[in-house]
């Protein structure tokens, strides 16, 4: 089985178009939907935004299923110019971002392995970098994380999620493969905090957002804009998924 974790009711949704003879049952508080992708068997679980709700559902996904593949999937905000909404990523180095530091996190094989199912997804038209994952624990200033970055790092993309889940299946012994998709360019530097969309479990609220919209109604603009990225980020991390999983050697 291989396992897949997403943040977002948007990038669930995004992975359940792909799967195939899909059930569904709650444990611990979050539903897990197990079915087939590209006919194998995948378990998917929505654990929320950030880093605790992402090992928290790591966890949940490791002790009942034990799966072979863990696959940290969902959206991502390019740091600097290159990729473009819709654009997919893969995971070939794997950062922690906060205010004091920038850390990276030991990944075995991850660039050769990132390159070589870049070139594979590449085959079948879809656009795909080989990226820098950098994880944070809140929405961040892109310019300013960019400053902090090396001048020659490849393709940084910030996301919320990806950290958590790879240590815990670096320390179940199991293989971690980060696939993210654009949403939005790194000239979208996004003014409002989790805090003000979400719960203390991470999980969007829908209530807070329109209390935020209410609050802040010039951020309608920007919010129209990151529907539309994630509407394309939504249907590349499809595609590339089940294509990532047919050509992925287990």
């Amino acid at each position: 089985m291989i396992g897949i974790i997403t943040a977002l009711p948007e990038e669930r949704a995004a992975v359940l178009k792909t799967m195939k003879k899909i059930t569904r049952q709650q444990q611990d508080g979050l539903l897990l939907y197990r079915g087939q992708l590209a006919h194998r068997e995948v378990c998917l679980i929505e654990g929320g935004i950030g880093t605790t709700a992402a090992a928290r559902a790591a966890k949940l996904l490791i002790d009942a299923h034990r799966p072979a593949l863990l696959i940290s999937a969902g959206y991502c905000g390019a740091v600097r110019p290159g990729p473009a909404a819709g654009d997919l990523v893969l995971c070939s180095r794997l950062l922690t971002a906060d205010p004091d530091r920038v850390q990276e996190l030991l990944l075995p094989d991850s660039q050769p392995t990132a390159a070589r199912l870049a070139a594979e997804l590449q085959r079948f038209g879809l656009r795909v970098w080989q990226g820098s994952f950098i994880t944070t624990r809140a929405i961040t200033s892109k310019a300013a994380l960019s400053a902090r970055l090396p001048a020659d790092m490849a393709h940084p993309v910030l996301e919320m999620e990806s950290a958590a889940v790879a240590l815990a299946a670096t320390g179940a012994g199991i293989p971690f493969i980060g696939l993210r998709a654009i949403s939005d360019d790194a000239a979208e530097e996004l003014l409002f905090s989790l805090d003000e969309i979400s719960t203390a479990t991470g999980q969007v609220a829908a209530g807070r957002v329109l209390w935020l919209l209410a609050r802040r109604p010039w951020l309608l603009a920007q919010f129209l804009r990151l529907a539309a990225g994630s509407a394309k980020a939504g249907k590349s991390l499809g595609r590339g998924l089940e294509r990532l999983i047919k050509t992925r050697a287990l």
